[in-house]
Parts: structure tokens; C-alpha cells; sequence
């Protein structure tokens, strides 16, 4: 089977970033395709790319390998680690990008990216898309640098939010291209929510099963398709509407008791 690369970056679009990567991996391994997971990352933004990443492996084939780059600290001391988790692979700045996989049956690796020659601002091109491409022709990971032990990888964890005091304290993870607003609650956590919820700003939320349930521009609470609640609009724009990004908290608080 052939190989499949899966990226994942703050690269954009309207630059030659993401195209000449591509660029590289194809001109050293021909064969393998290549599925663009994300490229709209917030510029920077460790954490979001870290759970777009957690909720998107697990619907690969195995052999994937998923080269994620949001490098803040690209040309910095910064490393670059490895992760094989039951046959699929994960590169990585070490940044806190691949923190999920840190408690996981991973097997790790460090890097030596002194044996690449690279400028200091583009270490996606330059380093991480030929070991991608290597990887893809069937290099074994021990070939890129040394085993190490998982408390050697720097941790970023999510704080997953939990509800309290008849009040939910969570933040946006990521919003998509359709406005709705993916909040750091886990779906699994919440079986039985209430009905109806306030914001700090008075705007009422309704706990629904679907976007169609809702009335025309009513905000909505509802498990979403990546295994957390997100706040959504009934075709329209969540985000906007309540001037939300990833990053930004909120409280919802609650109008009345759970459903029996």
C-alpha cells in the first residue's frame, strides 16, 4: 500500500509554504499521497493543532504518518521528536504539538537534525518533509536519532472543563469554516445536559441534538462530530455572532435542572 502523509500546519494558504513542502515530499517519494488534514491552524497555535491532530488520527490507515508543523520556535533549541503509536507515525516539533500521545503505548525518538541542511525559518521544508519522505519509503524511525523515554517530551495538556456550581467554564479549541465554535468539554462527559444555558452577556443557549433543531439565529450547545460540544448558529456564523476565537473563555451558566 502506499503511503500516506497527513499534514497538518499554520501555513495557510496564500503563500508558497504549503505548496513547496508538498514540493519536497513528492520530489523524494513519489509514490506516496498526500492528505491535507488542516492548514488553517491559527498561526501558532500549539494547542488547537495538537487537538485537531487528537481527533483526526484514529481515521487513518495504519502506516499513516502525520507530519504536523505549527513551529513557533522553528530555528530555535527546540527538538523535533518521533512517535509511533500501533503502526501509525507522528513528527513533530517538540513543542507540546503531540502531548495527547505522551500517556499513550508510544514508542519515541529525538531527532538529529544536524544531519539536514537548513535555513532557520523553514524547518518544515527543509527537515521535516524529507524524514517524511524517507519515513514513506520505509525508513525505520531509529534511523532519524535516539530512543528516548516519554518524560522527556515537553507536555502542553488540554485542560478539559468540567461542570460546577450549575456553571460550565470552558474555552474555544477551534473554530471551523462554518462558525461554530468547538469548546474544550468532551461529549463523552456530558450525557445528560439542561435544557437551556445563559452567557455572561444575558444571550440564552439551547441544548440541541442537531443544527436543524434550532430556531433561525438561536444559539445552540450540541455534541459535535470531533467528540466535544461546540456552540452553534443554525446557518449562521457562531463565532461571529458572539465574537469568538480559539483561545477565547466563556461561561455558560445554567437556567434550569438536568434531564432525568
Amino acid at each position: 500500500m502506499r503511503a500516506v502523509i497527513v499534514l497538518l500546519t499554520d501555513f495557510g494558504h496564500l503563500d508558497p509554504y504549503t505548496g513547496q513542502m508538498k514540493g519536497v515530499l513528492l520530489r523524494e517519494a513519489p509514490d506516496a499521497r498526500i492528505v491535507d488534514l488542516c492548514h488553517e491552524v491559527e498561526a501558532h497555535n500549539i494547542l488547537q493543532a495538537g487537538f485537531l491532530l487528537q481527533a483526526s488520527y484514529q481515521h487513518f490507515p495504519p502506516q499513516s504518518i502525520f507530519l504536523g508543523v505549527v513551529d513557533p520556535g522553528v530555528g530555535s533549541s527546540r527538538s523535533i521528536v518521533l512517535a509511533e503509536r500501533e503502526n501509525q507515525l507522528f513528527l513533530a516539533p517538540d513543542n507540546g504539538l503531540l502531548s495527547f500521545l505522551i500517556d499513550e503505548p508510544v514508542s519515541w525518538w529525538r531527532i538529529d537534525a544536524q544531519a539536514y541542511a537548513a535555513g532557520n525559518t523553514f524547518h518544515g521544508r527543509d527537515i521535516f518533509a524529507p524524514i517524511a519522505a524517507r519515513l514513506a519509503l520505509g525508513a525505520a524511525p531509529q534511523a532519524f536519532g535516539s530512543r528516548i523515554g516519554p518524560d522527556m517530551i515537553m507536555r502542553r495538556d488540554f485542560i478539559w472543563a468540567e461542570i460546577g456550581n450549575r456553571a460550565i467554564d470552558c474555552t474555544v479549541l477551534h473554530v471551523d469554516r462554518f462558525g461554530n465554535c468547538l469548546l474544550n468539554l468532551r461529549a463523552e462527559n456530558f450525557p445528560a445536559l439542561p435544557r437551556t444555558w445563559a452567557l455572561d452577556d444575558g444571550r440564552s443557549v439551547v441544548t440541541t441534538a442537531t443544527y436543524a433543531d434550532l430556531a433561525p439565529g438561536q444559539i445552540g450547545l450540541l455534541a459535535g462530530s470531533q467528540g466535544v460540544l461546540e456552540l452553534a448558529v443554525n446557518q449562521g456564523d457562531c463565532a461571529r455572532t458572539l465574537g469568538l476565537c480559539p483561545g477565547r473563555n466563556i461561561r455558560l451558566t445554567q437556567k434550569d435542572i438536568p434531564h432525568q
